[in-house]
């Protein structure tokens, strides 16, 4: 088979997307009852919300939609996106309401993820993707928009906690896969939609060109797990998207492989991202921005 055409789905069965589902509205359920145990509520949100979302995108990824399917479902995507952040910033019932945006984001992400998968050429160019896209994270969480991002989302977790109640988030954390807190009646902030983006792009590139599926999976999940390991460490927003894409590339380095022409022009623009990254730090640190 042509592996520039979208494949067939493999399968009609979802067991890990029904259980998502599942784990979602019982950890939904635990989130209005009071003392439920921390260390539990814990494992509920890292041991089995990260393993099942990314085995749901991995049930996923044998769906590479063309443009214009893709173009249709991410309208109607942001319409409802649109549509649930309005009402859940306007205090309806967040339990309905951001979690049905939560789904919406979900679907966004893995479509983009599929249709971006579907368009690379070869296998090798997932090396520049995942060096490019590590680059921009860094530089996004540190010195970009992801940094006010990620204070605000902080500062926002520290208010409920300080509360003991929900409130409504700010706009840019709808940008973020929030998972129902048990026990603490609001919603954490889980995954960046940028990290959804490329786990989709890389588990069905998996898929794609033949890279081991359940590699990729297991890949995934210890870049996630190290990822959340820095941010306990240093208390402090991380980029994840570093060990998403440099998990992957150095698992798979000897599935991938690229040109010496396509070596530097990766090189070329990876050194082009730190220039731009330096100048605006030393911008910043000279003006006091």
């Amino acid at each position: 088979m042509n592996v520039s055409e979208p494949r067939a789905p493999g399968h009609r069965l979802y067991p890990f997307t029904i259980v998502w589902a599942l784990v979602y509205v019982i950890c939904l359920w635990l989130s209005a009852r009071e003392g439920f145990p921390v260390d539990i509520a814990y494992y509920l949100v890292l041991g089995l919300g990260v393993p099942l979302t990314i085995l749901t995108a991995a049930e996923w990824s044998a769906h590479l939609p063309g443009r214009k399917s893709a173009f249709f479902v991410l309208l109607a995507c942001a319409s409802w996106w649109l549509a649930s952040l309005l009402l859940v910033r306007a205090e309806y019932d967040w339990r309905i309401w951001h979690t049905l945006n939560t789904v919406t984001l979900l679907i966004g992400t893995f479509t983009i993820g599929n249709w971006l998968a579907g368009e690379i050429e070869k296998v090798g160019h997932l090396i520049p993707v995942g060096i490019l896209g590590a680059l921009v994270d860094i530089w996004s969480v540190f010195q970009g928009p992801s940094k006010s991002v990620g204070r605000q989302v902080v500062e926002h977790v520290q208010r409920q906690i300080a509360s003991g109640a929900w409130q409504p988030p700010p706009v840019v954390e709808f940008l973020i896969l929030s998972w129902p807190q048990p026990g603490a009646g609001f919603m954490t902030p889980l995954f960046g939609l940028g990290d959804l983006v490329f786990m989709a792009v890389f588990l069905a590139a998996s898929r794609r060109f033949g890279i081991s599926l359940m590699k990729t999976v297991l890949l995934m999940a210890a870049a996630l797990a190290a990822s959340f390991i820095a941010v306990f460490v240093f208390n402090a927003p991380i980029p994840a998207l570093p060990f998403i894409c440099g998990f992957f590339v150095l698992g798979n380095l000897r599935s991938l492989s690229l040109t010496r022409s396509e070596w530097r022009i990766t090189l070329i623009v990876s050194f082009a991202v730190l220039a731009v990254g330096l100048i605006n730090w030393l911008v910043r640190a000279f003006t006091g921005g």
